[in-house]
């Protein structure tokens, strides 16, 4: 491994080896960890069993749960086991065993109503507990895998790197996955940020009611869609922190920060259907305007039961046109060539989506691969460089020759490296 860092920017390239770096790979959070390749490294020793499994539900939440359902108790162990059974090879620490559990609580719905959403807790069997991690998933389109079922690999994945390691790990489900039936507010990041949020004040109660010393610090990680999410979250506690906890670090793996003028291009240029639909459907149930404005038939009538919950990613990669012009208007394609931002109700919403227009004061990793062609190196990119500009505390970290689903395996070992490192100059 070699790194370099100059200015904020650092390389960290890990040989990629054998692995297979696949072109056109979609956006899935059921693909990257499955291929991840991590081997946790089982500290010496046996784990301190000192919480037990209900102390979690004892604990008074002052309303702010509806229920707990208990998944289970995982051991070092397991965990070993879990990234062995993935083809891991790099190398992560964990110290502790954890539970796990499902936690379901009302947040803000998308037009400021109240609505019910659930998450995967993650709970290390110890009171020496360093704080709070939130990790905030990628896209999923099909309700099963939701990341608190918890999602394998995705879920069990997570726990094992943050809530083995000594951390309270939240994994939030956002409306229209989990519970929620709801459609998914997709790049909506103001009912993100409340679920998110919202999850993150009940680790906190869990924190104070379990850790020997709470320590009140929080620290933020996410990829792709989860990458944007992250910073929406970093970017409101910074502007207004509705938490107890003080937020140490963020990283986001594979985050698109501008929809509108770096993931709108690119989706239209490498006929990444999947991302313009998602996009149209979304925003047009947001701002309650026809899809037909964007979307030509018998799409338009298509995507919104397709984008129920129902539907994986292997139905939608099967159905969903292979280019853009298949799928969007005629209108909308000629008007996007003549800079005509019509409709604008679409357009508005990208505007609102860009996650780029801070100044982060806590210190912000922005993780990106050279060979990812679902989220382009220019996002990452192009973030920094804004961010720099506004004095914020920004580094960009390029990963090497990873594409979007595979950078995880580079980024997620640093990851838990620098946030241990964080909590150790932590007062």
């Amino acid at each position: 491994m070699s790194r370099g860092v100059s200015s904020g920017v650092s390389r960290i390239h890990d040989d990629p080896g054998e692995a297979e770096i696949r072109p056109e790979m979609r956006t899935t959070t059921t693909v990257w960890l499955a291929s991840l390749a991590l081997t946790i490294w089982v500290s010496a020793g046996c784990a301190r069993d000192e919480v037990e499994i209900g102390a979690v539900g004892a604990l008074d939440y002052q309303g702010r749960v509806e229920r707990i359902e208990t998944l289970g108790r995982y051991s070092t162990l397991d965990a070993t086991l879990l990234f062995q059974f993935a083809g891991a090879r790099a190398k992560v620490a964990t110290e502790d065993d954890y539970y796990l559990y499902r936690v379901v609580y009302p947040t803000a719905d998308v037009h400021g109503g109240t609505t019910t959403v659930s998450g995967l807790v993650a709970v290390p069997a110890t009171r020496d507990i360093k704080g709070v991690v939130s990790w905030q998933h990628g896209t999923n389109t099909y309700r099963p895998d939701s990341i608190s079922e918890p999602s394998l690999p995705e879920g069990l994945g997570t726990a094992g790197v943050f809530g083995g390691d000594g951390y309270i790990m939240v994994a939030a489900d956002y409306i229209g996955l989990g519970v929620s039936t709801e459609t998914q507010a997709y790049y909506d990041w103001p009912s993100t940020v409340s679920t998110v949020t919202d999850l993150i004040s009940i680790a906190e109660i869990m924190l104070d009611g379990i850790a020997r010393a709470p320590r009140l610090d929080l620290y933020l990680a996410g990829f792709s869609q989860g990458g944007g999410a992250t910073a929406a979250v970093q970017r409101s506690l910074e502007q207004n922190n509705s938490t107890g906890l003080q937020l140490r670090g963020a990283a986001a793996i594979s985050a698109a920060f501008n929809p509108l003028a770096v993931s709108l291009p690119h989706a239209i240029e490498s006929n990444d259907t999947l991302s313009m639909a998602l996009f149209a459907t979304s925003f047009s149930q947001l701002y309650g305007q026809p899809l037909s404005d964007v979307i030509q038939a018998p799409y338009d009538s298509l995507l919104p039961g397709w984008f129920d919950g129902t539907k994986d990613q292997d139905f939608l990669s099967a159905n969903l046109p292979t280019r853009v012009d298949q799928l969007v208007t005629p209108g909308f394609l000629s008007g996007y060539e003549a800079g005509t931002q019509a409709p604008q109700w679409f357009y508005d919403g990208l505007t609102a989506a860009a996650t780029s227009d801070y100044a982060p004061r806590a210190p912000l990793r922005i993780y990106y691969g050279d060979q990812d062609t679902v989220v382009i190196p220019k996002e990452a990119e192009a973030a920094f460089t804004g961010m720099q500009a506004l004095g914020g505390d920004v580094e960009l970290v390029d990963l090497g020759a990873y594409d979007h689903d595979n950078i995880v395996v580079a980024a997620l070992p640093n990851i838990q490296q620098w946030f241990d490192a964080l909590a150790g100059q932590a007062p």
